[in-house]
């Protein structure tokens, strides 16, 4: 298929590089110019704007960082992807941004005569390296079906969640759980060591018990040890808590928990470990 390819941070080139893999051809566009080079090298061609990248792809997914880039990548008048996509093609949102923006986004791309996906990907850069992360996709079937073959080059399984607001509102349900786990580890491995108990024992008698999580015993592995690797910043996890306060917020929903974990990621922000993985934020705690 004709493919093209919106932002290319670190998840964004390591999906790209699975759809030349998979054997579509693929245009890219990245803000910041300098990302495309292994792409280029691959095969793919790259593009001075999102709306010609998109030019006479049949598929086009877009991987930024929040509502802003989002609404510049595919809307902009001049340079938005939607001015360069024909009828019948398929806009593919895979950032993770709030409801009620990628249902706007819905609604602009269908009344160009445009099929539109959200579909934000649980995993990090492991298994987006890999092609095995999970989509969360949300939008018309037709769309789906069309778009599936590129899905499939990026991730292990896809799982259509209804409309595009609700696949925006489960990617966040999934953030939300993990980050609420990260925190609630964070402080009591610090709890932990200021009351003479090392950390990484504490850890260990947790992981003989039921109370540990697959995620758990993942991230807090690298709690414990400390990593200079970045899977996912501290700072993306605190805008990824901002949607979600947003949107329960604006839902009237009650979000305590939720709240009390974003606190917990911006005193790690304020605290200088903005950058750092977000297992970093234990050393807020130590």
């Amino acid at each position: 298929m004709r493919v093209a390819f919106l932002g290319l941070g670190a998840m964004g080139a390591r999906m790209a590089m699975n759809v030349i893999r998979a054997g579509h051809d693929l245009t890219v566009w990245n803000r910041s110019p300098g990302r495309a080079g292994d792409l280029v090298a691959a095969g793919a061609a790259e593009a001075p704007t999102p709306r010609a990248a998109a030019d006479g792809a049949e598929v086009v997914l877009s991987m930024v960082h929040d509502d802003d880039a989002s609404r510049a990548v595919w809307t902009d008048d001049a340079t938005g992807a939607l001015h360069g996509m024909a009828p019948g093609a398929v806009a593919v949102e895979c950032s993770t941004v709030s409801p009620d923006w990628v249902r706007s986004l819905a609604g602009t791309a269908e009344g160009r005569g445009i099929g539109f996906l959200a579909a934000p990907v649980a995993g990090t850069l492991p298994p987006a390296e890999a092609g095995e992360l999970v989509v969360i996709a949300g939008g018309d079937q037709d769309a789906l079906v069309a778009a599936q073959p590129v899905l499939d080059a990026i991730g292990k399984a896809t799982h259509h969640a209804g409309d595009a607001g609700a696949a925006a509102t489960a990617k966040l349900v999934i953030n939300g759980m993990l980050l609420a786990q990260e925190a609630a580890l964070a402080e009591l491995l610090g709890m932990a060591k200021r009351t003479g108990l090392a950390p990484a024992r504490a850890f260990e008698i947790l992981c003989e018990t039921p109370v540990a999580s697959p995620m758990i015993r993942n991230y807090g592995q690298l709690m414990v040890a400390g990593t200079d690797d970045v899977n996912f910043s501290v700072a993306g996890s605190l805008k990824d808590l901002g949607l979600i306060a947003g949107t329960a917020d604006g839902a009237g929903a009650e979000a305590p928990v939720s709240h009390a974990v974003r606190d917990s990621f911006r005193a790690a922000v304020e605290a200088g470990l903005a950058d750092r993985n977000q297992t970093e934020i234990m050393r807020h705690y130590e």
